[in-house]
């Protein structure tokens, strides 16, 4: 019994062993990248550093790149992979506290498809250099991150400000390089428009006239965020090599402004130092209670005051609207009256009063189709019951076996 389990564990570790050698991550060290601060460097991510093939596309492969030993990369470096290259940037300006300083870079690929997971570490060598006594901001339009990578527009770059510049020819570099969009500018509205790119040039030099001389032209523009309109006297000069400038984001920084700054910066920062103290934690039970009886009754109290005194104001309008359509209104009586006498016009001064009873020219034996008149001693009727009709005197005469014509005289 105790064999077969020792046979059945052996094999169960053998096949570990197996699963674990499929899936282990190689590891390879590249050679060491030389780097200096306050100057951009730039790294290019392929698949074939992996010995992954270069025909992966960019879902397919991910990269993870990290300060070995640590979760995350410098503050000064950046990554960014380029889906219309299918290719991974490691890019960044390193900062005196890195200088004479040698760090190793890990970065993980992992195949998606075949979870196959390669491991490289690089190391960089960060020498000392000494920060530019003269900077020129710029923003480029027309183009992305990834574009401004390569050498062939990079050297065209800083062939413009030789020209504009000669005195930087030494020295000139680029001291900084980022995507607009990810230092706050805003997509473009169409996705094949170009996000644009901020672009620091520095050198020790003194600045040329030319430079001088664009400086005070661009200056009323700092005042605005963007400004693709502007034309300058140097606009030719940037156009024939590709590049659209946004003159508002354009700025000349001198030695004087550079100083002045860190000045500022570095008073700032001990000032700060001499008023921070030190922060002790609180119990929990200094921490303030909340009462919500209070503040239930609260939300609950104002509602219904402001609705009571809604419904009170309503209720006291509509008692004194109603009460104003029902005051009685005065009924004065109506009197009927008839034109009297036995002509057919109408007289124009003589009325006769309805109250009294119609009896001329009626008989309560005639023939008249009702009788229903005033009598005394009848019961009481309505004063302004409507009187009878005058009476009416008939002449029948026949004029055939079979038909016969009635004739009715009005005796009036």
């Amino acid at each position: 019994m105790r064999e077969k389990l020792l046979i059945l564990l052996s094999l169960t570790i053998i096949a570990i062993n197996r699963v674990s050698s499929a899936h282990d991550t190689s590891f390879k060290i590249e050679s060491v990248e030389q780097i200096h601060i306050h100057e951009l460097f730039t790294l290019m991510i392929k698949p074939t550093l992996f010995n992954f093939s270069n025909s992966l596309s960019n879902e397919q492969i991910r990269y993870r790149p990290s300060l070995l030993g640590r979760p995350s990369l410098p503050s000064w470096m950046n990554f960014q992979f380029s889906k219309e290259r299918n290719l991974g940037y490691l890019y960044g300006s390193a900062t005196e506290k890195y200088a004479n300083r040698e760090i190793k870079i890990e970065i993980i690929a992992l195949n998606k498809l075949t979870y196959e997971t390669q491991r490289v570490v690089i190391p960089f060598r960060i020498s000392f250099k000494p920060a530019p006594m003269n900077r020129i901001e710029m923003k480029i339009t027309n183009y992305n991150w990834e574009h401004m990578t390569d050498m062939g527009r990079v050297k065209n770059l800083k062939g413009i400000f030789m020209e504009l510049w000669p005195e930087s020819y030494r020295d000139l570099s680029i001291v900084f390089m980022e995507s607009a969009v990810r230092l706050g500018a805003r997509l473009p509205l169409k996705p094949s428009n170009r996000e644009g790119v901020i672009v620091h040039l520095g050198s020790n030099a003194q600045l040329s006239s030319r430079l001088i001389e664009l400086d005070q032209e661009i200056k009323p523009l700092s005042k605005l965020s963007t400004c693709t309109f502007k034309r300058t006297k140097v606009q030719q000069i940037f156009q024939s090599a590709g590049f659209m400038i946004d003159w508002c984001a354009f700025k000349i920084i001198t030695q004087d402004e550079t100083s002045t700054m860190s000045e500022e910066s570095t008073v700032q920062h001990e000032s700060s130092m001499l008023t921070s103290k030190t922060w002790n934690g609180i119990a929990k039970d200094e921490l303030p209670a909340r009462n919500y009886s209070e503040e239930l009754a609260v939300s609950i109290a104002i509602p219904a005051v402001i609705f009571s005194f809604v419904v009170a104001l309503l209720t006291i309008i509509l008692c004194f609207h109603h009460e104003k359509f029902e005051q009685p209104k005065s009924k004065e009586p109506v009197q009927m009256v008839q034109y009297s006498g036995t002509n057919k016009t109408p007289p124009t001064t003589t009325l006769k009063s309805l109250h009294d009873p119609y009896s001329d020219n009626l008989s309560l034996d005639s023939d008249s189709p009702s009788t229903n008149i005033f009598q005394e001693g009848s019961p009481k009727l309505n004063a302004y019951y409507r009187p009878n009709p005058p009476a009416y005197t008939g002449k029948i005469t026949f004029q055939g076996p079979s038909t016969s014509t009635v004739r009715f005289d009005k005796d009036i």
